[in-house]
């Protein structure tokens, strides 16, 4: 269905190079340019302001949709389905300066029996000057031509193919094809499902204007940006495709057994839920099942939320204190238990009560990736579910900063690879590579370094 709405637009573009063309011809000779001009005339059907428009009513024998305009929106009357708002205002944009490619004479009733114009579509557009009416009947033989009526004209015309294809009456065209009826700032929650089990839950308090996960999160910080990056995106989305319009057979497109559900509530109390599902024989694409039965078709890249954890709305590290501001560091780590009593003011540090200069590169250094190794701790993945106790830690390690403010870090194993992450005593529900504390850039090997420097 988006085809369908690039085409118009290529019409209207391609409208305004035809013009040009005109234009061109008229600094010719002047026979052709009169001859030029009267068939001009005898073809030009429609010309408005293109945003006059205040109701379209779309026909086809007892199949009857009429829309208004209101503030600015496109509105069914029926109320039935959410109108496409662009694809409203390019009919009208068409409209208002649309000039048959040639005519066919005189209307009669052999005409309008031989060109399917006896049961014809039929678009109404009222702008402020009147009511513009264009039957649409059947393609030429040939497929280059659609044939139409006008109301005023006494002809029968023919208009390109694909003007024809896009005003000739389809629902699917009508529909509005924004997977979502929300923008960023009226969502209050997202939430995705798979299997009947929650795997994100995402909350906007209106109040604060901040986003935040379920309360067994609450220890870790929630990522603003990467939030509304992914839900911006959301809310501009548009289908590539309408599929069937009122899905009975779930299985057809995988919808008996989903991929994943999204749920998106509005902050005025309604919501959206949307089954997705995945299809191999269109491995780059997934389909969205609506509650009306409605099918889209979308791009599975743009949907890849229904994949996301709350890992990925997490800032994915947690920063236990800054050199700059700390003035003492208890570490426990490997059979040792150190003391270092920092002044970044004077580049000072004692350790274990020598005192150690930190005023040459080579010693700063040193220093700065040793404190930001026992400082930093980037998560490896979340674990909320797990209760571990904070019993046997392999690594300790206390800051005081200049205030006298405290905050102590413990590392407890979680498996051969992983380990649990405490904040003040509190498991925070995530956990870290042992690459943290062993190996190239970590807490041992800038321990040792430092250690050389400094020959504590």
């Amino acid at each position: 269905m988006k085809k369908a709405i690039i085409a118009l637009i290529v019409l209207i573009l391609a409208a305004g190079g035809s013009v040009g063309a005109f234009l061109a011809v008229k600094n010719g000779k002047e026979k052709e340019k009169q001859q030029a001009s009267k068939v001009l005339a005898e073809n030009e059907l429609f010309s408005f302001d293109p945003y006059s428009p205040t109701k379209i009513v779309f026909s086809k024998g007892d199949e009857v949709y009429e829309v208004v305009k209101q503030n600015d929106k496109w509105t069914l009357t029926s109320g039935e389905f959410a109108m496409d708002q662009d694809y409203c205002q390019l009919i009208c944009t068409y409209f208002s300066d649309l000039t048959a490619e040639t005519n066919y004479g005189e209307i009669t009733d052999e005409k309008l029996e031989m060109y399917g114009l006896t049961d014809p579509d039929t678009i109404e557009v009222t702008e402020p000057g009147g009511t513009h009416i264009l039957k649409v009947g059947d393609p030429s033989p040939m497929g280059d031509y659609y044939y139409v009526t006008a109301d005023g004209r006494d002809k029968v015309y023919a208009i390109s193919y694909m003007e024809g294809s896009v005003l000739k009456l389809d629902r699917l065209l009508l529909k509005n094809k924004e997977l979502l009826t929300y923008s960023l700032y009226d969502i209050k929650e997202v939430i995705v499902k798979k299997d009947g089990k929650t795997t994100l839950d995402l909350s906007f308090d209106p109040d604060t204007q901040e986003w935040s996960l379920p309360d067994e999160y609450s220890s870790l910080k929630v990522d603003p940006t990467m939030i509304t990056t992914v839900l911006n995106n959301l809310v501009r989305l548009e289908s590539e495709e309408m599929l069937d319009e009122k899905l009975e057979d779930l299985s057809k497109y995988g919808h008996d057994k989903p991929h994943g559900e999204l749920i998106v509530k509005g902050i005025d109390g309604t919501e959206r839920k949307l089954s997705i599902s995945f299809n191999d024989e269109k491995p780059d694409y997934c389909m969205v099942l609506f509650e009306d039965g409605q099918v889209e078709l979308y791009y599975k890249a743009d949907l890849s939320i229904v994949d996301k954890t709350p890992y990925d709305f997490i800032v994915q590290n947690t920063i236990a204190a800054d050199s700059a501001s700390t003035k003492k560091l208890q570490l426990s780590y490997n059979g040792n238990d150190d003391t270092f009593e920092i002044d970044m003011d004077n580049q000072k540090c004692k350790v274990n009560g020598k005192e150690v200069a930190i005023d040459t590169m080579d010693n700063y250094v040193a220093f700065d990736n040793f404190f930001k190794a026992a400082s930093v701790y980037n998560f490896a993945g979340l674990d909320i579910e797990a209760k571990p106790q904070l019993k046997d830690p392999v690594m300790t390690a206390r800051f005081t900063d200049t205030d006298g403010n405290t905050v102590k870090m413990d590392l407890v194993t979680r498996d051969d690879s992983t380990l649990y992450v405490f904040k003040d005593g509190k498991y925070i529900g995530a956990y870290v590579n042992d690459t943290m504390l062993k190996g190239r850039t970590s807490l041992s090997e800038f321990y040792i370094k430092f250690k050389k420097i400094a020959n504590f």
